[in-house]
């Protein structure tokens, strides 16, 4: 049915269109923990997620980049960018796909402008995403305040030798070519960061595109998720009772530093594994004092770990 297509970008299609890329697809099924994309694999196909959760991995150091659930687009950077894959996908509970053609993927990203620049843009911030997650100095962040920060990139373009101004603590995603340290011609290509450093002086090598963040724009959206966290921590007393999310719960994973805490939607927190522990304790029932007798750990690890899952929509105070 051509209504499975009526999310994100394939609004941008006409209905003729989204029939007929409905009819060229398949439908597939996967059990919990099935592959859907290896990473550096050479397929092209994306993936429309009908039913169920996936995750996406960074391979090598099995860091998770993002936790989709259905409806979701998956696998689109590969066909409209013409990559190899970027990233490992695991189904996280039973899924069903669809599985899209990459060739007619890329037909109508060519064809038709609308919906061509909203899968590119859309592209480029999966991909600026994942490499803040893995790659840049901002990776051990929270994962809302990195998604955050994804949205606030700046393309911009240089041509060759062109100079890069900007303010000295900058931080530079390269897209295309390389930016060149003039002070001794250190050169960081595509697909790395390079944060500015103070008085030194920097230019394009070729063509160069760059996502632009600027460091203000970090310490603003910590400041934000911290006096989020603070503000709720607050008004969790002895006597505040905490209810997770419907089909919340936690995932185990060391490379997170912790453990990952989501709901049956898009809803997730990394907190501490003492807090994640709480998660079927979490019934609206049960006060913060319990709680913290219960789990043998300091008043402020649990009330603050409490405090992250609201925020994050994880959970919810009972009024």
């Amino acid at each position: 049915m051509p209504e499975e297509l009526n999310f994100g970008p394939f609004f941008l299609l006409e209905r003729s269109a989204r029939e007929r890329l409905r009819g060229l697809a398949t439908r597939l099924t996967l059990a919990q923990g099935d592959v859907l994309i290896e990473e550096h694999s050479t397929g092209d196909d994306a993936f429309v997620l009908l039913e169920g959760a996936v995750r996406v991995l960074a391979r090598g150091e099995e860091r998770t980049l993002a936790l989709l659930s259905a409806p979701a687009l998956v696998g689109e950077v590969a066909p409209v960018r013409a990559t190899k894959r970027t990233a490992t996908v695991i189904a996280d509970t039973p899924c069903t796909v669809l599985r899209i053609p990459g060739s007619e993927l890329r037909k109508l990203v060519d064809g038709q402008p609308l919906f061509g620049t909203a899968m590119r843009e859309r592209t480029d911030l999966v991909v600026a995403d994942a490499f803040m997650k893995r790659k840049s100095p901002l990776r051990d962040l929270p994962a809302e305040i990195v998604s955050a920060l994804a949205g606030r990139l700046r393309p911009r373009e240089f041509e060759p030798d062109q100079v890069v101004e900007g303010r000295d603590d900058d931080l530079y995603l390269v897209r295309r070519g390389a930016v060149e340290r003039l002070g001794d011609g250190q050169r960081t290509p595509a697909g790395e960061f390079v944060q500015r450093e103070k008085d030194e002086r920097y230019a394009a090598v070729g063509e160069t595109w760059i996502y632009e963040l600027r460091m203000a724009d970090v310490a603003n959206e910590i400041i934000a998720h911290q006096e989020r966290v603070r503000s709720i921590a607050a008004r969790l007393g002895d006597r505040a009772k905490v209810r997770a999310a419907r089909g919340a719960y936690a995932v185990r994973d060391p490379q997170l530093g912790g453990a990952l805490v989501r709901d049956s939607g898009e809803h997730r927190a990394v907190v501490s594994e003492n807090v994640a522990a709480l998660i079927e304790r979490l019934d609206g029932k049960h006060d913060v004092d319990t709680l913290v007798r219960e789990s043998k750990r300091p008043r402020g690890e649990i009330v603050e770990g409490l405090a992250m899952l609201v925020a994050a929509g994880v959970a919810q105070i009972e009024e």
